[in-house]
């Protein structure tokens, strides 16, 4: 069953004198198979990304660098996080409004449970709000 609500997933990290290895196999330590990937970069200050939600693709948010703020709104209520370090994901449900605030140096790593369909997407908040 898929979680109806946004919240973080922390990765496993492998540290030693060489550095860190953040790393998933197929499945394994995430919420659905990967059939998409994309990254964010190189946003003019005060950029403000997302302002849509899916219908059915789920999504996970990993900060490579810098820092993202995310609001997130579902029927349950609103909330924010903050993502900083690339060893935590941000599950985002199907049905979840998102507002992505990164700094000017994030890199923000997206993978999704769909390959990209323009249908899929709703980008009109009112349509969000009746179907949520």
């Amino acid at each position: 069953m898929i979680s109806s609500e946004p919240h973080l997933i922390p990765f496993r990290l492998i540290a030693d004198a060489t550095g860190t290895l953040i790393s998933t196999q197929d499945e394994n330590g995430l919420p659905f198979a990967v059939k998409r990937v994309f990254w964010v970069f190189a946003a003019e200050p005060g950029t403000e990304r997302g302002g849509h939600a899916h219908r059915t693709t789920q999504e996970l948010l990993v900060v490579l660098q810098g820092r993202v703020r995310v609001e997130t709104e579902t029927r349950q209520g609103e909330r924010t996080f903050q993502l900083a370090a690339p060893n935590h994901g941000l599950f985002i449900p199907p049905l979840c409004w998102i507002t992505v605030h990164p700094s000017s140096d994030a890199i923000l790593c997206c993978l999704t449970s769909n390959v990209f369909d323009e249908a899929d997407y709703i980008r009109n908040y009112s349509e969000f709000r009746e179907l949520s």
